[in-house]
């Protein structure tokens, strides 16, 4: 379907309802364009199939679909050409637990744990709760473009002796889908220096319609040290749910893992929170597709209107843009320019990473409408500084 008749039917007005996004920024009178989810609701056979669950009243203990795995397998081999195995699958309550799971079951305290910055906060906060220290890699940015340093990263591989590398794939917020080449240039780095590597692929479904995403498992070579994190939960906006899964092909890492699971009786799964997966991997593919689409027009419609102002970052994954105010933000953070100037709420680029002050998340998972009257309160703003 065409990207007007996708909103007009799967829109939602959420300013009266209990999402967290919405109200606060009916709280601060501003448009409300950053926490990660979505404003428009999943496919209907999605929405009926949960409501037939609901209504036929039986919530007693109950197992999983039997071919729900089948179907997650099916979804990623279809999209992603990559290959699961059922065995491979453990069960976590979101991916961030899924992250701090993975690093208590396979590092020890005080192990150094890489990141590459800018980086959605919880990637560090987490190493830090952990006990484990982080390493970090700045992010190379050309004119928006990031790419990975390749040279910093082996350096201080080598010297820090890290023993995890945590991998954002697609990135958060720089928005990159990392090509293959970039991949096996790190991965094999990852192997020369016995890093092992947590990929979180939780956007892996919202690419733009001229990339390609290469799953971390898909690359056989590296399987043996990679931890893969995926999940429907950004894909159709499912975060209420808490429901995601750690992929690992390595049997000794898996059973480590398993081992940690069951010791601290983390690795049930709430069949409840796992039937929407189920039903959007079964009939959410057109959906995806669709709200691709609109998330793409969403942002060459800024880049058109502001890409001579500002800069930004070339948007290959997720609905997360991040926007640079430079010479515009009259403030310690360009989040709070935003909030004062032009009544937009953001997620602030500085809670990426210190030096990121200028910078913006924006999400572009919502209505061109909402995406229009942002750019023009922006225009407005810098039309009105005369820079």
């Amino acid at each position: 379907m065409n990207n007007q008749t996708f909103t007009d039917k799967y829109y939602i007005d959420r300013n009266n309802t209990s999402s967290i996004k919405w109200s606060r920024g009916k709280q601060m009178n501003c448009l409300p364009m950053w926490i990660a989810d979505m404003d428009f609701r999943c496919d209907d056979r999605i929405i009926d199939s949960l409501s037939d669950f609901i209504r036929y009243g039986d919530y007693g203990y109950a197992n999983l679909p039997e071919d729900y795995y089948d179907t997650v397998i099916a979804w990623h081999k279809k999209r992603n050409h990559v290959t699961y195995q059922q065995e491979w699958f453990r069960s976590s309550k979101g991916a961030v637990d899924a992250m701090y799971q993975v690093i208590h079951a396979l590092t020890k305290e005080k192990d150094c744990i890489m990141i590459n910055t800018p980086l959605y906060p919880p990637f560090r906060n987490t190493i830090l709760a952990a006990r484990r220290r982080v390493v970090e890699s700045k992010l190379i940015d050309t004119d928006g473009y990031f790419t990975f340093d390749y040279a910093d990263i082996e350096k201080k591989f080598k010297e820090k002796k890290v023993k995890m590398l945590m991998l954002c794939s697609p990135h958060n917020p720089v928005g990159r889908v990392w090509k293959k080449g970039e991949l096996e240039e790190l991965f094999a780095l990852c192997k020369k220096y016995k890093v092992l590597i947590c990929s979180d692929e939780v956007h892996s479904d919202i690419i733009m319609p001229d990339q390609t995403f290469y799953p971390a498992l898909a690359f056989k070579e590296y399987q043996d040290r990679i931890i893969s994190i995926i999940a429907a939960s950004k894909s159709f906006s499912l975060a209420v749910f808490s429901h995601s899964h750690i992929v690992i092909a390595n049997e000794k890492l898996r059973n480590r893992f398993i081992a940690y699971q069951q010791f601290y009786h983390t690795g049930g799964i709430n069949v409840c929170n796992a039937l929407p997966t189920y039903y959007a991997y079964r009939y959410g593919e057109e959906w995806m597709d669709s709200l691709n689409n609109v998330v793409f027009e969403n942002y060459h419609y800024i880049k058109d209107t502001l890409g001579s102002y500002l800069n930004m970052t070339s948007l290959e994954g997720s609905y997360l843009l991040f926007l640079d105010l430079g010479k515009y933000n009259d403030q310690e953070s360009a989040s709070q320019c935003l909030i004062d100037h032009c009544k937009i709420l953001t997620n602030p680029g500085e809670a990426f990473s210190k030096r990121y002050n200028n910078w913006v998340r924006v999400n572009l998972a919502t209505s061109l409408d909402n995406i229009k009257t942002a750019v023009k309160a922006i225009t407005e703003y810098i039309e009105k500084t005369g820079k």
